[in-house]
């Protein structure tokens, strides 16, 4: 008989009855969700584990380990994935990695540790069922002078996810649902980026984009940075703003209403030099479609802070 532990009684800890993972779902996102299971919510993010904590007459409790392992491992231990290297002490933990696992049946092991490093048998989660949740994003890249397919253009989502445009300018990104800026890149063209584009969950996005071909001569003639009239302007249901960055700078591009308010972020993030092209399509930072009216667009880049008009028509 292996694992004899001879010594004071320990009790082992429960799992709360109520343990929560990830975001709550509303009625309209089950559709994307992965799974819902006996007190357990569970989103493409993150997974979080709620413990009630243990008493033991004898011993005091140092702190807890969490394991991750496939339904029908439990026991083998050898197949578990050890994901508090330092001993947890507070009684939630929250699992990141669920969002890069692959489609299978997980749960959850814990021990509760005690002084002199005595451990408890551990107890489990109930499985939950990771399932593939993404969407795809497709769509041609091409030249504004004669409509001309641009291949080799960067097409990313976000940060971490991207493709490269074939000859005809085609690509076609897979990636989760949600919510994602995508943007075109090519050293020969102008950056161009939509925001606020939607993936559903085993659906295709059609995303396409126009980009405006660069020369030399443009590109020396970036000497200072601006922030450019953005056409069209009146505009329904969009426009392009425009500007150039002259050194590397931390950018931020903002809307505003005519109190004042800012109604969107538009751009915020490390840019180096280059000629820039973002869509604004009238919606804010939640998605609401805005009134038209007159709205104020202000670009900061280092030093430099500019703001121009633009006016949205019925």
């Amino acid at each position: 008989i292996d694992n004899v532990y001879i010594g004071n009684f320990v009790r082992t800890e429960q799992l709360s009855p109520l343990a929560t993972f990830g975001s709550a779902i509303s009625a309209r996102d089950t559709k994307n969700a992965i799974n819902t299971t006996r007190g357990i919510n569970i989103d493409e993010t993150n997974a979080r584990l709620a413990l009630k904590a243990p008493t033991a007459p004898n011993r005091a409790l140092t702190g807890y380990k969490v394991w991750r392992l496939r339904s029908g491992h439990e026991g083998a231990e050898n197949n578990w994935v050890l994901l508090t290297d330092e001993m947890l002490t507070e009684t939630g933990y929250e699992d990141t990695g669920w969002s890069a696992l692959a489609q299978g049946d997980y749960l959850w092991a814990v021990r509760a540790v005690y002084t002199s490093d005595v451990m408890s048998v551990p107890v489990f989660s109930n499985t939950v069922t990771k399932e593939l949740t993404n969407g795809t994003i497709s769509g041609f890249v091409r030249s504004t002078v004669g409509n001309e397919a641009i291949g080799g253009a960067t097409v990313t989502a976000g940060d971490q996810f991207s493709a490269t445009t074939t000859a005809n300018g085609f690509y076609n990104i897979s990636l989760p649902a949600g919510t994602y800026t995508i943007t075109a890149t090519h050293d020969e063209y102008t950056t161009v980026s939509h925001e606020d584009v939607v993936v559903v969950r085993d659906e295709n996005t059609t995303l396409n984009f126009v980009m405006e071909p660069t020369s030399n001569e443009d590109v020396v003639e970036i000497t200072v940075t601006a922030l450019n009239s953005n056409y069209p302007n009146p505009f329904n249901p969009e426009t392009t703003i425009s500007y150039d960055i002259k050194d590397a700078a931390q950018v931020r591009l903002d809307v505003f209403n005519l109190k004042g308010q800012l109604v969107k972020t538009l751009v915020n993030d490390e840019q180096s030099a280059g000629r820039y092209n973002v869509v604004f399509t009238a919606t804010d930072d939640r998605g609401n479609k805005l009134s038209s009216g007159l709205y104020f667009y202000r670009l900061r880049a280092g030093d430099y802070v500019k703001t121009r008009k633009m006016m949205l028509m019925e």
